[in-house]
């Protein structure tokens, strides 16, 4: 179905990604969000569905109704919970529900544009909770992927890193890794969080993500030969050291009034009150510095790769909003 304003159909629109993707999809497509309980302002229409169901579902005739009425399918929809009780849910949700979404596509005929995560280049060491739970989740995104090349209708991959909230969001993402490490180091607890100031990450601004999804939504609708693969949506060269991260909570603390009592990084190698919870999340979140920077794709469909400064205009922005004693 192909018309003047095209029809694209999002998953997780009520998501981190997906209700920023959203209202930008609408300014040139109908969007018809599926969803599992929450319905989202700002799509044309909304069809309830469940990613972890056969036929998503849905009766045979109403998935034949969606599928003969959509042109794409932007997926994001998916499991990032740091710690589920069960770590088979990442492949139900992540690698079954992208199965089924390929199996709608293939039904419909149409592309796809599926938003993966770095962590699927990646394998995680330990045998931890916090490791076995982001070695999981990789897993699964690396398995979703493995789906995807193989469906007979054109994919799109996208491999993005961690992402700032947008600066139209109204609150912080308070259970996505950056959010929750800013919310910790404002906390600045006494011993700090066990990283090397040099150990880097790669957070990329939500605009720009939007924006390449969005420009990569539309190379696939028009056929554009060179849009199926792989995407590396990431900072690459404009990474953050986690010395960048102490630097921008101590600013933001003393300009609060609360200025740190000592450092907000640890030494990982010396004995530490804190072994678990947020403390090994943030030693497996940073990579050494002799780490090669993440690839970055940006300027296939943007006019610009996003720079450093961009990078800590969002760092600070976001700081400010994790504020604990705001919350």
């Amino acid at each position: 179905m192909t018309a003047a304003r095209p029809t694209v159909l999002l998953t997780g629109s009520t998501g981190v990604i997906g209700a920023n993707l959203l209202p930008a999809l609408a300014v040139r497509h109908h969007v018809t969000a599926l969803v599992h309980r929450r319905r989202p302002e700002g799509a044309t229409t909304s069809v309830q569905a469940d990613l972890t169901a056969d036929g998503l579902g849905l009766s045979t005739s109403r998935r034949r109704e969606l599928a003969a009425g959509i042109d794409a399918i932007v997926h994001c929809g998916g499991l990032t919970d740091f710690a589920p009780r069960d770590h088979t849910a990442f492949d139900n949700v992540n690698a079954d529900g992208t199965r089924r979404i390929l199996e709608l596509a293939e039904h419909a005929r149409v592309p796809v544009v599926l938003l993966s995560s770095a962590s699927a280049a990646f394998e995680v060491p330990g045998d931890d909770l916090a490791a076995r739970s982001m070695r999981a989740y990789g897993q699964s995104k690396r398995r979703a992927e493995e789906l995807a090349m193989h469906c007979s209708q054109p994919v799109a991959i996208v491999r993005t890193a961690l992402l700032f909230a947008a600066r139209s969001a109204p609150t912080a993402p308070r259970h996505q890794f950056p959010h929750a490490l800013f919310t910790a180091l404002l906390q600045a607890r006494p011993g700090g969080l066990p990283v090397q100031p040099d150990h880097w990450t790669d957070i990329l601004p939500m605009e720009t993500l939007v924006d390449y999804v969005t420009a990569l939504t539309e190379a696939q609708i028009r056929g554009d030969a060179t849009a199926p693969g792989l995407h590396w949506v990431t900072a690459g060269p404009a990474r953050l050291t986690a010395a960048d991260l102490e630097r921008a909570c101590i600013d933001f603390l003393e300009e609060a009034g609360r200025p740190a009592r000592g450092p907000l990084l640890a030494d990982p190698t010396a004995p530490q009150p804190r072994t678990h919870g947020m403390a090994r999340v943030a030693q497996l979140g940073f990579l050494p510095p002799d780490h090669p920077d993440m690839p970055t794709h940006l300027k296939r469909l943007l006019p610009t790769q996003v720079t450093r400064t961009d990078v800590l205009e969002a760092l600070c922005h976001n700081v400010r909003r994790c504020a604990p004693w705001a919350s």
